[in-house]
């Protein structure tokens, strides 16, 4: 029982490493979604959260979802519907602390600047956002392999020292 929980420990902490990094993707396909919508679209900010909405699934859809009603609603600043968002959509997306620090400085920008200045804000955070998906990649193999690994060898020395 002792070698079994360590090794599912271990696959769990492979499943969970993969998943923040498809969220990291999601989010930086969201962003370019939602950059395209603004420069191209020149779409309001409640419309271009619907469409990138639309086009995402998982915690990051979640997220679109709630700014994009609460914009509509109109009751609160973007600051403040982006914070709220994220709070709530933030733990499932697995962030990191710089990372949710970025992505809420991110929200405050948005909605009061002007076109260019949202364009340039939204650029400054994909490539931050490239940058950290680069350096998780480079970790992900040898991370996806040692979790698993470490799991099964914690279980033998429990069990060696239970013996």
């Amino acid at each position: 029982m002792v070698m079994a929980g360590s090794i599912g420990t271990g696959l769990w902490y492979r499943i969970q490493y993969r998943i923040r990094l498809a969220n990291l993707r999601e989010c930086q396909r969201a962003l370019s979604i939602l950059r395209g919508e603004i420069q191209y679209g020149r779409t309001p900010l409640p419309e271009a959260c619907r469409e990138v909405e639309k086009r995402l699934h998982g915690a990051v859809k979640t997220f679109f979802s709630q700014v994009a009603e609460e914009m509509e609603k109109g009751t609160k600043q973007v600051e403040q519907i982006w914070q709220d968002a994220a709070e709530e959509a933030l733990p499932s997306m697995q962030m990191k602390v710089q990372e949710r620090e970025e992505w809420m400085r991110l929200g405050s920008t948005l909605g009061y600047l002007d076109v260019e200045m949202q364009l340039c804000t939204i650029d400054l955070y994909l490539q931050r956002l490239r940058t950290s998906i680069e350096e998780e990649d480079a970790d992900c193999l040898s991370r996806t392999r040692m979790y698993p690994l470490l799991g099964t060898f914690g279980g033998v020395l429990i069990c060696l020292v239970l013996v």
